[in-house]
């Protein structure tokens, strides 16, 4: 592989010569970490497009010999994310109600709609602002924990725990308090 980064640019022939040296020890690595394939390659592409725009935005130091461990570290902390999320999602579809045993009623409006709004956003303002915070980028704005710790300078199990929190007390206002039928 020839230099990989020219004043702070790198070429096509960088990445593709970088790629097809390191990408299948990168996703034996990934398949190692997470519990299938498909994760496997989402944890991958998501290491690599963060590298991209580390690289792209000059912060990474020394180069592409740096580029490996980066990636390791970066397919790490994906793997947990994902398998954090692959629980939560095993464990609410466990715990999920019966399509057929939810209350239907007869009449619906918009504005049943609004009203369950307006509640969960009562609830969310209730929360501690940095609480609110993170489970409104993470939900609403789909942003993933690392991008969360980006935007807000916090470190990333700082944010986990917050999201957590913010969801445990969540669940548990909207318990004490749920929305009149």
């Amino acid at each position: 592989m020839g230099k990989a980064v020219t004043e702070g640019k790198t070429t096509d022939a960088d990445w593709d010569a970088w790629l097809v040296q390191n990408s299948p020890r990168l996703m034996l690595y990934a398949r190692q970490q997470t519990r299938s394939d498909a994760d496997a390659e989402d944890v991958l592409q998501g290491a690599l497009v963060q590298l991209v725009n580390a690289v792209e935005l000059g912060e990474l130091r020394g180069g592409s010999e740096q580029w490996v461990a980066w990636c390791i570290a970066a397919i790490r902390h994906l793997a947990a994310d994902a398998a954090r999320h692959n629980a939560t999602r095993r464990t609410c579809e466990q715990n999920a109600v019966p399509v057929s045993s939810v209350h239907n009623p007869w009449l619906r409006s918009n504005h049943d709609d609004e009203l369950r709004r307006r509640h969960v956003e009562g609830v969310l303002r209730s929360l501690r602002p940095d609480y609110a915070e993170v489970l409104i980028l993470r939900i609403w704005e789909e942003l993933t924990f690392q991008q969360i710790a980006d935007v807000t300078g916090d470190n990333l199990h700082t944010i986990t725990s917050r999201y957590r929190r913010a969801l445990s007390i969540l669940r548990e206002k909207l318990a004490a308090n749920p929305m009149p039928e």
